[in-house]
């Protein structure tokens, strides 16, 4: 099959050529590299250039998102298979042949791989489609605080064997195989979500048509999980809260999405009240600042 890798830029100049390499490596060097530019001027075009001179750079002027970035390198490229790598993916072990064999089902729209931090730790990444519950049991950490409930323990599938092939409802996108004709008929990634639930609502949507999502264990990932979303402030937190909030709106309904909303806003602003009373300033900061992506549905977005 032809391979189209696609990568989004975003002040990843230090890391996107070893990515570049680990792609081809595992999926062969006639793969297309089609590289999207989000942060043009940081060096990032020269060293994609170097590492695949063939590479289509696609630079946007300004941080377009990740969705949208995507859909610009879908458009560019025409291979039968479409590989996101994240920048800080610096290794890729397996059998490119493994990947190639789950799509011989026709029915296979997707495949994930096994994900790895970069001390050797396993890094869940397959999920069950998200409900209201699993957000406010993410957010109060219910699965830790009672480990025996298995109620919270379905979201991140911690009940099955993470070294078996299973079919999952969705998986993180860090190196994440997509047909292409899967992709034309689902559709685009949807351009509201700015970074993070990209992926998810467009696996949920495939399943919803009929596609699969498999998970390979035997393929894993190297993942220096949040180097390629660089920054010292908050801002990768809210950005993930107010997609949170989006895909609830999307996909639960406004009554249920509005619940949640108001729930969320409850259990901020108890923080909140409990830091008034000697918490730390940046702890009041952080959530004052969630407080207000509860209240408008928009992160900062980085410059």
């Amino acid at each position: 099959m032809n391979i189209d890798v696609v990568i989004v830029n975003f002040h990843s100049a230090p890391l996107i050529g070893r990515a570049i390499a680990t792609a081809r490596a595992f999926v062969g060097t006639a793969a297309r590299v089609i590289v999207v530019d989000n942060s043009p001027g940081d060096g990032a075009a020269d060293v994609v250039r170097a590492a695949a001179p063939g590479a289509v750079v696609i630079a946007n002027p300004v941080n377009r998102g990740f969705a949208t970035a995507v859909n610009q390198a879908i458009a560019a490229g025409k291979g039968e298979i479409v590989v996101l790598v994240n920048p800080d993916v610096q290794e890729i072990s397996g059998t490119s042949t493994d990947v190639m064999s789950a799509f011989r089902d026709a029915r296979v729209g997707a495949v994930a791989t096994r994900l790895l931090n970069a001390d050797g730790t396993i890094q869940p990444n397959c999920f069950r489609a998200p409900q209201p519950f699993d957000v406010i049991s993410e957010e109060m950490a219910l699965t830790q605080r009672f480990p025996s409930w298995r109620r919270p323990r379905r979201f991140r599938m911690l009940d099955c064997d993470h070294d078996e092939v299973q079919e999952v409802d969705w998986a993180a996108g860090a190196c994440l195989f997509l047909r292409r004709a899967a992709l034309a008929e689902v559709g685009r990634f949807d351009e509201r979500f700015f970074v993070y639930y990209e992926e998810t609502d467009w696996l949920v949507r495939a399943k919803q048509h009929g596609w699969r999502t498999l998970y390979l264990p035997s393929i894993t990932a190297m993942h220096a999980s949040a180097s390629s979303s660089p920054g010292v402030d908050s801002r990768p937190s809210l950005l993930l809260l107010e997609s949170q909030h989006r895909y609830a709106r999307k996909h639960f309904g406004a009554v249920a999405a509005a619940l949640l909303r108001i729930s969320l806003l409850g259990i901020d602003t108890a923080r909140l009240i409990s830091y008034a009373a000697g918490g730390p300033a940046d702890a009041r900061r952080r959530t004052l600042d969630r407080i207000r992506v509860h209240v408008t549905m928009r992160a900062p977005r980085p410059p």
